[in-house]
């Protein structure tokens, strides 16, 4: 009798959480410029699948978060309606708003590590003055073609096709670029954890001029195989070997070189902006040979990600990131461990770790100050793509530890083959077209603390 009454109360919850929808129909809006198909390959269902109503949610969640990891749109809204037929068809319907994507391009780079490195020795010489254009979602296939000259702390030039999908899918994808750097000025060694630099007056201390090609394979929308292609052609000048003879390997001066890179990436984080919630796992092999075979080179990095929200307002999230190099010959340019690339210490941004083996992990917790605030700038309302402002403000606690091992290190080198660690303060405020300001005040295990701040955007 008790078996029966327990089926007869709790029937209708358990035929419930096993009802099913059908996705009749999906409409897409306010993509005047975006085809529908760069969307539609996007989202985790399709027209014709059939939904358990307890993952319904779950699924729209992630097909707003997958748009918005375009870069695309300002604002992305999915909703769902009964069909009007039959209440076990749903209709979504996805709302988005477009960003404005041809930028002239006048951009000015703080040629150093990190913005707080730079702000202190305040080096107007260098800096790199960037013009020419890109532009975004081209054909509203989301290309990208950008063509740019650099003058100032470095010369050059730089011509790009990318984002490039082959087929309806958005399976494959293509790149190509083509590269070209004069400079003046090098990083020839590290003294004292930091880096050395050589000026040259009357000539280029490095020349570079590089072609490259890579074409990504997903076979799912958030899982990513890339390999990279590039051929390089290099010519140092001879004081950067005098005053390192093993800057890059051997005695020559001029060098064409060949780099191949595999790529994989599994992304399962919410939002490739400021992620909350989810996962990044990320392996890289590099492989780096010159043309005579003389000198060779490998490494392979990792970088894993955990976000976790434990309320509301809270997050904690970790970053590990690892490399391990192998090379035929004493290379400083191969030594590069923490303080390049995403291989930092908050506290250590004036100071870099060389190496051939590194290891990096970085804790933090968040508390999210302000909710996401929308906008609206009535003074620019001629220009519609950018009047409606969002922005977000989060303060967080640091502690972040590293180590690096370096087989030949340099005497003044003190940070390398020892354990480091920091710790600190800070706010992150993140707003629209990807924009990321973070400012913390840091303290180190050197008995340093000071205010630190950086900036990024994913789009410029």
């Amino acid at each position: 009798m008790k078996l029966f009454f327990f089926i007869f109360l709790f029937a209708p919850v358990f035929l419930y959480s096993q009802q099913n929808y059908c996705i009749s129909n999906i409409y897409i809006k306010g993509n005047s410029i975006t085809k529908s198909k760069v969307l539609i390959r996007e989202l985790p269902f399709k027209q014709g699948d059939t939904i358990l109503a307890d993952k319904l949610e779950g699924l729209l969640k992630m097909a707003k978060n997958n748009l918005l990891n375009l870069s695309l749109f300002n604002f992305v809204y999915v909703t769902k309606n009964s069909n009007s037929e039959n209440n076990s068809n749903l209709d979504i319907i996805i709302n988005v708003e477009e960003r404005w994507y041809v930028w002239p391009l006048i951009d000015i780079k703080f040629e150093d590590r990190n913005l707080s490195n730079w702000i202190r020795t305040s080096d107007g010489n260098r800096i790199t003055l960037d013009a020419g254009f890109r532009i975004y979602n081209l054909w509203g296939l989301n290309h990208t073609v950008s063509g740019s000259y650099k003058f100032g702390y470095h010369k050059g030039f730089r011509i790009g096709y990318e984002n490039i999908s082959l087929g309806q899918s958005g399976m494959h994808v293509l790149g190509f670029v083509l590269f070209g750097q004069f400079s003046k000025t090098e990083n020839f060694i590290s003294l004292f954890n930091s880096p050395v630099y050589n000026r040259s007056v009357m000539e280029f201390a490095v020349k570079k001029i590089s072609a490259g090609i890579n074409y990504t394979y997903r076979p799912e929308i958030r899982v990513s195989h890339t390999v990279m292609i590039k051929y390089e052609n290099t010519s140092i000048s001879d004081t950067i070997l005098v005053l390192n003879p093993k800057y890059w390997g051997n005695s020559d001066t001029a060098r064409n070189s060949l780099s191949l890179n595999y790529i994989f990436i599994s992304d399962q984080r919410d939002n490739y902006q400021y992620p909350l919630e989810g996962y990044l796992i990320k392996g890289e092999l590099r492989g780096y040979v010159n043309n005579d075979f003389s000198v060779r080179y490998g490494q392979f990095r990792t970088n894993l990600q955990y976000y976790l929200p434990i309320s509301e307002r809270w997050n904690v999230c970790a970053n590990l990131s690892s490399g391990i190099s192998m090379k035929n010959l004493q290379a400083y340019i191969f030594d590069r461990a923490i303080g390049y690339e995403d291989a930092t210490l908050r506290g250590y941004e004036f100071y870099v770790n060389d190496g051939q083996q590194f290891v990096t992990l970085n804790p933090t917790i968040k508390y999210n100050i302000l909710p996401t605030k929308v906008t609206v700038l009535n003074f620019l309302s001629f220009l519609p793509k950018f009047k409606k402002i969002h922005f977000t403000i989060y303060g967080k606690a640091f502690f972040d530890m590293g180590y690096s091992h370096h087989s030949y290190p340099n005497f003044s080198n003190f940070l390398s083959n020892k354990f480091l660690c920091s710790g600190g303060l800070g706010l992150d405020i993140i707003t629209y077209y990807n924009i990321n300001l973070s400012i913390d005040y840091s303290f180190n295990q050197l008995k340093e603390h000071g205010l630190f701040f950086s900036i990024k955007s994913l789009l410029f």
